[in-house]
């Protein structure tokens, strides 16, 4: 497993992020640690045997088909359009699903560390994907072959409604398909047209070829330290640290265009205007 990096300032974190490559990379921030990094189905479900837990999922699916459409926007409601993109839109608005969020910025990753639970240190998860894109690929090949996953040729042709769409990632609904792969986990990226959220948060994907696997025991099980990394946020450090994000734009309101993330942008406000002495520049 990748060291732990301490950071307990903000020219700390500054030092660090700028050292990372600017090119294919995937983070994550997590506001205190975790026993296990597994999607949220995965935590909600703990269901005995393959087939009931892939049963319960496409329950889940078709539920969110059934109520959400009326509030979507036309450009979330083509992310209805197959069972594998549904799963994007479903992740942004909560509910539970196999995808995990990461992201394309450290900086946003930092955000999400730092944005809640103070009592706690906050971790920022982050690794080469296109390393591990390279190391699936070999080991992994045979599963991966028919699905939609990470790079693709297809990426520099417009459109490829056989990549956008994924229809072919259905065999991962299927108990008797999943029952014989191996145990992995693959990057996704959505080339379909991004709704608000999904910009603002630079966001991509990984996935599971089973339920109930730790995304981030796989990953770096895979790469060697220099490929991925783990920092640790100093609980201490967090409310100056959101300060500072604030000031270069990351907050809230910024990550969660709507009132929900202006909501969130307010908590922030009162939780750290205490640290400046002009409190309506944060």
């Amino acid at each position: 497993m990748p060291k732990d990096i301490r950071i307990k300032s903000w020219n700390q974190l500054v030092d660090f992020l700028n050292k990372i490559p600017p090119v294919d990379i995937a983070c994550r921030g997590e506001e205190k640690k975790y026993p296990k990094m597994k999607s949220k189905i995965d935590r909600c479900l703990d269901l005995p045997g393959l087939r009931s837990r892939l049963r319960m999922e496409r329950a889940v699916c078709q539920r969110f088909r059934e109520h959400a459409p009326i509030y979507l926007s036309p450009v979330e409601h083509q992310y209805l359009e197959t069972r594998w993109l549904e799963l994007v839109v479903m992740q942004h608005y909560g509910a539970p699903t196999r995808l995990l969020d990461w992201t394309k910025s450290p900086w946003v990753a930092a955000f999400f560390a730092v944005s809640s639970d103070w009592d706690s240190h906050g971790y920022v998860y982050g690794f080469r994907r296109d390393k591990l894109e390279n190391r699936i690929k070999t080991k992994f090949g045979k599963d991966l072959k028919s699905l939609v996953w990470g790079p693709n040729k297809s990426d520099m042709k417009f459109p490829d409604n056989n990549w956008d769409q994924a229809r072919s990632n259905d065999i991962l609904f299927d108990p008797v398909k999943v029952k014989r792969l191996s145990e992995w986990i693959a990057t996704y990226y959505c080339r379909v047209g991004h709704f608000t959220r999904l910009i603002a948060q630079q966001g991509i994907f990984t996935f599971g070829s089973k339920p109930g696997l730790d995304h981030w025991q796989q990953i770096s099980s895979l790469l060697p330290n220099d490929d991925c990394f783990v920092i640790q946020i100093d609980r201490h450090a967090k409310l100056d640290i959101l300060r500072k994000l604030n000031g270069i734009g990351l907050n809230g309101a910024t990550l969660f265009p709507g009132p929900d993330g202006i909501g969130r942008y307010m908590e922030g406000f009162s939780r750290v205007w205490h640290l400046n002495p002009r409190p309506s520049q944060f």
